[in-house]
């Protein structure tokens, strides 16, 4: 019996049908993978938000401060600021730090990759740091940003960002805008995770003006004014 080998043309036909199968397949597994990690990082959001209520609900209905510059388990000295960042007081809560790491962004470089919503703690007391909020000065429960995905380069370490410091532990809103800034930061392709005052987590990629606000009786976006105005607060 003889036996026929495969021709040339019938190989590259082969190859070629290979290479169009792996080329329609890779988008939608690199689409597959982009998806678990927003998944993972809302989850990340989530838990976040339930150890700050945790902590407040510890700490007599206050919530941890904002600050400046603060690295993790620091002595206060060279970039870290004194006392601890809000990471650093939430960390308690969480079963491991690693939590804090954003699955869309190099964690060596961005260990810390949410922001503490402190905008109103800040208003309500006219910039002053290491000032926090208490349950009570939360009316808009669903709406009320708690913490989410930080992408402004400011708060994060080069290459990440645009300080030279180390890793901040400490990541807020308090003076720059920290959700929706376009930029490198941006770990889900423009996609923002968000966790609310009243527990619930969600994507957005866009600011939603009816879904969400900074201020904890008015519905407010993070381009206003950080100045209170005229017989408010």
């Amino acid at each position: 019996m003889s036996r026929r080998a495969f021709t040339l043309i019938e190989l590259l036909v082969v190859i070629a049908i290979i290479a169009t199968l792996i080329a329609i397949l890779l988008p939608a597994l690199a689409s597959a993978r982009e998806a678990g990690r927003l998944t993972r990082c809302l989850a990340n959001t989530r838990s976040i938000a339930q150890a700050l209520t945790m902590y407040s609900d510890s700490n007599r209905e206050t919530y941890p401060y904002w600050s400046a510059w603060h690295t993790w388990q620091g002595d206060g000295t060279g970039d870290d600021t004194p006392g601890p960042g809000w990471c650093e007081m939430a960390a308690e809560y969480l079963d491991s730090r690693e939590v804090f790491v954003c699955p869309g962004r190099n964690r060596p470089e961005v260990p810390f990759a949410y922001f503490l919503q402190s905008r109103y703690a800040s208003i309500l007391n006219n910039g002053r740091m290491r000032t926090s909020i208490r349950t009570p000065q939360i009316l808009l429960s669903s709406q009320y940003v708690l913490t989410g995905d930080a992408n402004q380069p400011i708060l994060f370490s080069a290459p990440h960002g645009d300080s030279p410091k180390a890793p901040n532990c400490d990541p807020d809103d308090a003076r720059w805008p920290s959700v929706f800034f376009q930029g490198e930061l941006v770990g889900h392709k423009g996609s923002n995770n968000l966790a609310f005052h009243d527990g619930h987590a969600a994507t957005f990629t866009r600011y939603e003006p009816q879904q969400m606000t900074w201020h904890g009786r008015e519905m407010r976006n993070w381009e206003q004014d950080l100045a209170p105005p005229p017989g408010s607060e």
